[in-house]
């Protein structure tokens, strides 16, 4: 899976667990428990942890790890919230997020090691789970004891707002709703990706919205946009407007879909920050 949004910063994490579970990775969105005699380094969008020390430099390219026989290294990307044929076609997990066989080769790191891996959407986060095990051959009960790091995955639901009389509102942004439509406002616990996500739906069209973040720059348009169709049921538009950007899609299953996107979008008023 390629990423699907940049690194937002350069502030760094990096610890050394000397207990059980309990010292966190990550914060103040998606975090790990490490037990002891692991070492965890993160970034905006990724956590690293393994049993063995990490230099800083993988979260710039985690292949340079060069895990050792007998150990692990565990690399997990959080690509921001799931919108609709874009990132979705993940299961949306509702157990722990857990391995369940060895798969692999993955591109750029080495055909000796042993590797797992999975994608899915906790709580409507797209994450990526990926499991360097070290040169083969590798017993299985190795992928048992990541798994039991993995149970301890946090990742908190996004702060949900509900319309008032019709008018979906937050931050200076805000979205009326007509007749038969319905919808939401996400404030993700971290804003590397995305600022907040708006979601609205009529029977089989579903709207996105996401506010990117202040470093993102795209072409200015005057509101009100229309979204471009990039295939029979898909349509979409990046774009900036004073001081914001913004990332808005549309799914949908009607030849009339697309028309009933861009009348909705004709309510959407954005403040100049």
């Amino acid at each position: 899976m390629k990423r699907l949004v940049a690194l937002a910063g350069t502030a760094l994490l990096v610890t050394a667990c000397s207990g059980g579970h309990g010292k966190t990775l990550g914060g103040p969105g998606v975090t790990l428990s490490l037990p002891h005699g692991w070492f965890g380094v993160s970034a905006p969008g990724q956590l690293q942890a393994a049993d063995f020390p990490l230099s800083r430099s993988v979260l710039a390219s985690a292949e340079r790890a060069h895990v050792p026989r007998g150990h692990v290294h565990l690399i997990l990307w959080d690509y921001g919230p799931a919108v609709p044929g874009i990132a979705g076609g993940h299961p949306n997990l509702r157990g722990p997020l857990v391995l369940r066989g060895m798969n692999g080769p993955f591109e750029g790191f080495s055909d000796e090691d042993a590797f797992a891996g999975r994608s899915a959407t906790v709580n409507g986060e797209v994450l990526q789970v990926l499991v360097d095990l070290g040169p083969k051959p590798v017993p299985a009960a190795r992928l048992r004891e990541v798994n039991k790091v993995l149970r301890s995955l946090s990742v908190p639901a996004p702060r949900v707002l509900r319309p008032h009389n019709g008018l979906l509102g937050a931050d200076g942004v805000s979205l009326r709703l007509p007749s038969s439509w319905k919808g939401r406002i996400e404030i993700p616990p971290s804003r590397f990706a995305t600022r907040l996500v708006l979601r609205a739906h009529k029977g089989g069209t579903r709207v996105t919205l996401l506010e990117l973040p202040r470093s993102f720059r795209g072409r200015q348009l005057q509101l009100p946009v229309t979204l471009r169709r990039f295939s029979s049921g898909f349509a979409r538009r990046v774009f900036s407007t004073p001081g914001r950007s913004f990332d808005v899609s549309a799914v949908f299953t009607s030849p009339s879909g697309l028309d009933e996107a861009n009348r909705l979008l004709a309510g959407l008023r954005v403040a100049r920050r």
